[in-house]
């Protein structure tokens, strides 16, 4: 509708149409902010700006229920959020006898139906595995019927002479120490500038993974990673995306490579993680763009404001699923030497840190 109209209507009627759209929004915004319940009429009958984030949180939230029942997942969302819920109750201070005992049996029911799947991948299960055998180690399971029951089952499901690699939790003190100041830090962390121009050369997949392993160590949110890194080093496709990023004006057909980074609302139960994709997602960015520089490749995060027009063609070239939300767009290259960077001014310390004392 909004192409038809563009093309029927001439070029000043389209611009008063706009206008008077824009009015007509700031005319009655004031009335509609006055409170929840009237903000809620706005968005339902004024303003379809949240439909589509609606919408995939609660195509989300049936893919969820169906991918923990599912034996042909890679990863089972409640198994990660679990296994990670009872890592951070193994390091508790002080250590409770017994915890657990509201999710304990679902989490060893997602565990041994994940060990039925041919495609599960084998790092979550050994990571599973290991953490549970800790779990019955260290828990008092004289003090509950369910516990005693469930760890006799898992040691007759495993095989007790099975070996199981230690991926359970360990001291801060057996971190990897690193000899790195903050100074060779802060050099680090300023070879990182926005490119938005690169040698037209293809872009080695080989870097792109090992850059996206890295981002994978990112902190998120019980450990689900509700994100995937949609690679597009393709043409025509790579011309198409890269067009549709607001920020990539007039530089979209020097990029190389585009890298969609999208989030996962099947990852969730409750809409309230709604917004966890995009900060699990921006997090893991961030530390992609920032291992590139290694693979002496170079970056730049373009502009995704949320238009429903934009965003249901890039879902339609990606072919994504309808729970599975577009992020952000890096665009990713070689850096073309005699490229310009722009300085990009950052605000100090002493306007972004805000101390809060005591009153």
């Amino acid at each position: 509708m909004r192409q038809l109209i563009k093309k029927l209507l001439p070029n000043f009627l389209l611009i008063k149409l706009k206008s008077f759209i824009s009015n007509f929004h700031q005319n009655i915004q004031p009335f509609f902010s006055k409170s929840p319940l009237l903000a809620r009429l706005y968005f339902a009958f004024f303003n379809a700006t949240y439909q589509r984030e609606q919408f995939a949180t609660l195509q989300g939230m049936q893919s969820y229920r169906k991918r923990i029942k599912s034996m042909n997942e890679q990863s089972n969302p409640l198994l990660r959020r679990n296994i990670h819920r009872l890592e951070k109750g193994l390091i508790m201070q002080p250590l409770k006898a017994v915890f657990a005992l509201d999710y304990i049996e679902e989490t060893q029911q997602a565990y041994e139906l994940a060990c039925k799947s041919s495609s599960h991948q084998h790092e979550e299960l050994a990571w599973a595995k290991s953490v549970l055998s800790q779990y019955y180690k260290t828990v008092q399971l004289e003090e509950s019927a369910l516990l005693t029951r469930l760890a006799s089952q898992f040691n007759q499901f495993i095989c007790e002479d099975e070996p199981i690699e230690n991926k359970a939790p360990y001291r801060h003190n057996e971190l990897e120490k690193s000899n790195l100041t903050y100074q060779e830090f802060s050099q680090f962390i300023n070879m990182r500038r926005s490119t938005r121009w690169f040698k037209q050369a293809p872009v080695c997949r080989e870097k792109i993974k090992q850059a996206i392993s890295l981002a994978s160590q990112a902190p998120s949110a019980c450990n689900r990673q509700p994100y995937e890194f949609y690679v597009v080093d393709q043409q025509p496709l790579l011309s198409q995306v890269s067009k549709l990023a607001i920020g990539g004006g007039g530089f979209a057909s020097n990029i190389p490579c585009i890298i969609a980074v999208v989030g996962d609302y099947s990852c969730y139960e409750h809409e309230r993680d709604r917004h966890v994709i995009y900060i699990d997602a921006s997090l893991a960015a961030m530390q992609f763009m920032q291992a590139l520089p290694t693979l002496a490749l170079a970056s730049c995060p373009m502009n995704w404001p949320e238009l429903k027009v934009v965003d249901k063609k890039i879902s339609q070239l990606l072919k994504l699923a309808s729970y599975k939300k577009t992020v952000m767009l890096i665009a990713v290259g070689e850096p073309e030497s005699e490229g310009g960077i722009p300085y990009s001014q950052k605000k100090s310390a002493e306007q972004l840190a805000h101390f809060v004392d005591c009153v």
